[in-house]
């Protein structure tokens, strides 16, 4: 994911109210259509229960068949998701930034050969000379990010600061993702309409494409259907409850994030895109054809806005992701199929990306990873599991009764082994690898040398910067920053994490450091590991599903009568793992 994430923490466990939120039988919200959408349903709140909440919509052929939302959008007040409800989509704003510009250039307002010192005439020489086509492929050379999204910083002190930043390559060179280029774009668009960027996205991009329910600001009801986020932290809230300025984000954000929207507005662009609501057929083609390699291979390749690649049957995909470090959002077309994938979600421990992979086989008939089957339990027998456990090795697995599910943390590298299994040869090698490479890069932050951690991070120096702040946070609560120790990398909710534990003066953190292929995407410090949810299979007997690797692990709750039980343990190359019940009242030993 192209995001720069804030440093967060990840949920404990969820609340029973979530759970009576996506158990089977739960009312159907939304809409539902034919087997083929009933399927999806099924796999949706099967995945739900491992620990997915959102909300999902599937089109094929033209039609819709999945517009549902899955767990809850508030927790504190039971409201569940649905399809109604809004979310943070992030990065995927840039592709309505990029249709801003298009429609700009229809109405000969610009052009996107033009260079910015139209704009901009104070422009410093060595970025005068950017194009308009350069901001939107992300070849004007700008870096990621030139501040915290949620800074307070308006339009003047934006365009200061970013002409004044050093270029990372010259203009046109290459492709390098730039939320700071979009940002400029956003104030493009406003010097060239004479208009704020967020009444130019809604009269002339989303109300012509029927998007009533999208934009910077939503109306009073749109803004009680506002999704909360949820890290390990508790109630993030929801993306109006951080800093914005009187008409939208403020500009480290504007352009390049901050659109609030529903799956059901997401299908109508889709649907504008197809005919000529918003943009004509020649600037539809600009818009959606690929300009530019992302990388070395031929695909992806980099469009006005949106990542382009082949679908499963070898036509043009469009897609984009987005993310915060609390919401995800994956979105897909699929123009000469007539289908469509959008899937978010609000918690920071489930990849919404590792579903859209697996919608995406479902759509297009390829094989697929079947789910394990499960069943209901009663609540005695559930309860009946619940308590602290000690491994062999003295290392705690801490066990929890939510209504139909076990919610199982563990302690260190042995528990995660266990809950998640032992990878193969090949992502064995892959895991050491990052994990060799983050304990450097911590080694080194603490003892001031934040290089090598910015090496690794996604948004490079300004991650770190980030980071900083972070512990600095902590070492005020904490006292100094003394020491890291790995624990294990692992594949959980679809993502692959490395964690450590943080020694501090007067205690510990632990800090999960969440991939994006070879580099971080974000990190995250919290008092715990992410917890594993199993589902009962059988009686005292649960699994759990990754579904990201498709790896299964089982648990047995062993032992009747007032005995206490033994828990065990089955996970891939793991083999069976037995703890034994602490007794109540027994003190945990020190971590």
């Amino acid at each position: 994911m192209h995001d720069p994430r804030p440093f967060r923490c990840h949920p404990f466990f969820l609340t029973a109210l979530l759970w009576l939120a996506i158990a089977p039988g739960a009312p159907a919200r939304g809409e539902v259509k034919g087997p083929f959408g009933a399927a999806l349903d099924r796999y949706m709140k099967e995945l739900a229960g491992f620990g997915y909440s959102g909300s999902v919509l599937v089109a094929q052929k033209g039609e819709v068949v999945l517009d549902q939302g899955y767990g809850l959008a508030d927790r504190a007040h039971g409201t569940p998701f649905t399809a109604d409800t809004l979310f943070d989509i992030a990065s995927i704003s840039k592709p309505f930034t990029a249709a801003a510009v298009l429609r700009l250039e229809m109405k000969g307002k610009l052009k996107v050969e033009d260079k910015i010192s139209r704009f901009f005439p104070d422009a410093p020489a060595d970025k005068a000379g950017i194009t308009l086509h350069q901001l939107l492929t992300h070849t004007a050379g700008f870096p990621e990010t030139i501040g915290p999204e949620y800074e307070t910083l308006a339009r003047k002190a934006f365009l200061r600061r970013i002409f004044a930043t050093p270029l990372v390559h010259r203009p046109g060179e290459r492709f390098l993702y730039s939320n700071a280029g979009y940002s400029l774009l956003a104030a493009v668009v406003e010097v060239a309409s004479g208009r704020p960027f967020g009444e130019v996205l809604k009269s002339e991009v989303f109300l012509p494409a029927g998007m009533r329910h999208t934009g910077f600001l939503p109306d009073a009801a749109d803004r009680a259907r506002l999704a909360h986020g949820y890290t390990g932290d508790g109630d993030w809230g929801t993306s109006l409850d951080h800093p914005h300025a009187p008409d939208g984000p403020w500009w480290n954000l504007r352009g390049n994030g901050g659109i609030l929207t529903t799956t059901g507005d997401f299908y109508r662009w889709h649907a504008a895109l197809q005919g000529d609501a918003v943009l004509s057929k020649p600037e539809r083609e600009k818009y959606q054809s690929p300009k530019v390699p992302e990388g070395r291979g031929e695909f992806p390749k980099y469009a006005y806005g949106w990542s382009v690649s082949r679908s499963p049957s070898g036509n043009r995909k469009l897609s984009h992701v987005g993310g915060n470090g609390v919401f995800q959002t994956d979105y897909r077309r699929y123009p000469q199929e007539g289908a469509v994938i959008a899937i978010t979600s609000n918690t920071d421990d489930y990849s919404a990306i590792a579903i859209a992979d697996q919608l995406e086989q479902r759509l297009f008939g390829k094989p697929i990873a079947e789910l394990p089957a499960t069943r209901p339990a009663a609540a005695a027998e559930l309860r009946r599991c619940a308590g602290a456990y000690t491994l062999a090795s003295g290392e705690r697995i801490e066990v929890v009764a939510e209504p139909s599910r076990l919610v199982v943390t563990p302690e260190g590298r042995e528990g995660l082994t266990l809950l998640s299994g032992k990878p193969g040869a090949g992502r064995q090698r892959r895991f050491a690898e990052r994990e060799q490479n983050v304990g450097g890069a911590l080694a080194a932050a603490v003892r001031g040398n934040l290089g090598p951690l910015a090496r690794i991070l996604v948004d490079s120096d300004a991650a770190a910067k980030r980071w900083r702040a972070t512990v600095a946070a902590r070492e005020a609560e904490l006292g100094p920053w003394t020491g890291v120790t790995m624990l294990g990398t692992r594949s959980i909710g679809g993502q692959i994490v490395s964690h450590a534990r943080l020694a501090f003066k007067r205690g510990t953190r632990v800090l999960d450091v969440v991939w994006s292929g070879p580099t971080i995407d974000h990190l995250a410090v919290g008092r715990s590991l992410w917890p594993t949810y199993f589902l009962p299979e059988a009686p005292s007997r649960f699994v759990t599903y990754d579904v990201g690797t498709g790896t299964i692990a089982h648990l047995s709750c062993e032992g009747t009568g007032a005995a206490a039980p033994t828990l065990s343990v089955e996970s891939p190359g793991g083999g069976a793992v037995k703890a034994k019940r602490r007794p109540a009242g027994a003190k945990p030993k020190p971590i």
